[in-house]
């Protein structure tokens, strides 16, 4: 429950500790005060996810040497409001880091505490493994790990409640972030894996809210690189079902996935080229359609919420963060000799190549906008051509855009006018539809790429013919034109703003404009219920 709406209030970091103390029912407190408890004067504690700093701040004062780790930089510079504040500047230092490279920036056995809470559901199996291999070597031989997180409940009465509460929680947080988390399963298992010996310190939330301390069970072992697989271009009856799955339904959780890590198309050798993706399954089955049989080369898929390279990449789903976590999880470094990773450009709007090489090591290069055009850009020597720069965005992509972004709200106007207004939902549908179909066709020749302002030119343009209409022909009553103008005005904004995260063209932080909707819809919900009532309709 805690870590879908979290995905909410990591985008207001202001507001981050009221948010998670209301959603977790003031629990996440006193499990931060229990995880201090174990701290000793002297000991010196890192933090996974410091956050806004409030548990480094406990661990502090109870004479504990504080690293804080965070991969958000508006956390961190509230985390270090606070921790100047509080006057802990001596105890408590914070750096920009993700998770998975804190061997690389810290010596082995050099920490007596390692505790976290609420970060370790966010991250892949695979990396969510790593990071507990790489915890076991920092921590001293009498170390402990200390994890709160949301777990999925082991009774069934528990688990129903579970996922009851869950739901609407997931839905909101979908529709704002247009992503989703997943709670910690078999987690006792995961640290047992990792050469842990573990146990629940305590439990909330009817068992869904769980703090685990962990000790060393063995001496830490040597972060194992996987088994590289390879990847085949195969046309079979359930490939072809999951290509119509995700053509039609692409912007509907759950997002079909690949695993992330390395993978080999063809026959890769030591020095053959390495591409990177996101893990969005329809993405990485086209790519290997392209490259099978026409190239050997390893390919690396990073962790994109299952959301494609640019929308991933314009939403700050697809970032250099998580590029860098499956270059150090995959043991890619293990299997080449060479030192370069070629990025597609569709991700370039958010990726930023230069913290990449920064961090790792590794020489970023922006391959070509399409996988089509791999073949050539590598028999070429790497170097694109003028043509491989250019993204197109013809009418029949902007159509199934149109139709895929159309698909969700459909299903939300369906099941909420059922509900509530049987008769309209064929309308609806078909209004709905036709604005999607407008703005894709349309969009080329709109004077702003801003998603928010093709909106509310929209639902200024549906408003205007739906009064037309009535002048002309329909002579609606005022209450009735006023409820239509408010629904067809209210699907133009959603429509407009919503294709936006559709196009190639959605830059890094524009995916923000979609939380100027939610002020917008309440104040749309204002005029609805209280002008009729004002103007006596």
């Amino acid at each position: 429950m805690a870590t879908t709406f979290m995905k909410y209030l990591e985008t207001t970091p202001a507001d981050y500790d009221r948010g998670i103390k209301i959603i977790t029912l003031g629990q996440i407190q006193g499990i931060q005060e229990r995880i201090a408890e174990f701290v000793q004067p002297g000991d010196r504690v890192l933090e996974i996810g410091c956050g806004t700093g409030s548990l480094a701040l406990l661990c502090a004062k109870r004479g504990a040497k504080v690293v804080g780790i965070d991969t958000s930089p508006p956390m961190l510079a509230e985390a270090q409001k606070k921790v100047k504040a509080a006057g802990m500047e001596h105890r408590i230092e914070l750096r920009l880091m993700d998770a998975t490279t804190i061997t690389d920036h810290f010596e082995p056995a050099s920490f007596d505490l390692i505790v976290s809470t609420l970060v370790l559901s966010e991250l892949e199996e695979n990396t969510l493994e790593y990071v507990l291999e790489a915890c076991g070597r920092l921590l001293k031989p009498e170390g402990r790990l200390l994890v709160a997180d949301e777990v999925v409940p082991d009774g069934l009465l528990a688990r129903l409640l579970f996922y009851l509460v869950r739901l609407p929680l997931a839905l909101i947080t979908w529709l704002i972030t247009r992503t989703s988390t997943t709670a910690l399963h078999g987690f006792p298992q995961k640290l047992a894996l990792a050469g842990f010996k573990g146990r629940v310190v305590t439990s909330r939330l009817g068992g869904s809210l769980q703090l685990f301390s962990a000790r060393p069970a063995t001496a830490p072992r040597a972060i194992s690189a996987p088994e590289v697989p390879r990847l085949r271009h195969r046309v079979t009856l359930w490939t072809l079902l999951k290509d119509l799955y995700c053509l039609l339904w692409r912007n509907i959780p759950p997002y079909p996935k690949v695993r992330t890590g390395l993978y080999r198309i063809g026959e890769p050798d030591c020095s053959s080229p390495v591409l990177v993706t996101g893990n969005y399954d329809l993405t990485v089955r086209r790519v290997v359609r392209e490259l099978d049989g026409q190239v050997d080369a390893w390919l690396l898929v990073a962790n994109s919420k299952g959301i494609n390279v640019w929308c991933g990449a314009g939403g700050g789903h697809f970032t250099a963060e998580n590029i860098i976590a499956a270059i150090k999880t995959s043991g890619l470094a293990d299997v080449v000799d060479h030192r370069r990773l070629t990025l597609p450009q569709l991700c370039a709007n958010g990726v930023k190549g230069k913290r990449i090489e920064q961090e790792t090591g590794w020489r970023v290069r922006w391959g070509p906008c399409y996988a089509r055009d791999i073949p050539a850009y590598l028999e070429r020597g790497q170097r694109k051509t003028d043509a491989m720069r250019w993204v197109r965005f013809p009418l029949p992509a902007r159509l199934e855009m149109a139709v895929v972004m159309w698909q969700f709200w459909a299903v939300l106007l369906a099941v909420i006018l059922i509900i509530v207004r049987r008769p309209l939902v064929i309308p609806a549908l078909l209004s709905s539809l036709a604005m999607f179909l407008f703005i894709g066709i349309t969009w080329p020749w709109w004077p702003t790429r801003d998603g928010l302002l093709q909106g509310v030119g929209l639902a200024l343009l549906s408003i205007a013919l739906l009064a037309g209409w009535s002048i002309t022909v329909g002579h609606l009553s005022p209450r009735p034109l006023f409820n239509w103008c408010v629904a067809l005005g209210s699907l133009g904004l959603f429509a407009g703003a919503d294709f936006q995260g559709a196009s190639p063209f959605m830059r890094a932080g524009e995916a923000e404009h979609f939380w100027k909707l939610v002020p917008i819809g309440l104040l749309i919900l204002a005029v609805y219920l209280f002008l009729p009532r004002t103007l006596g309709w």
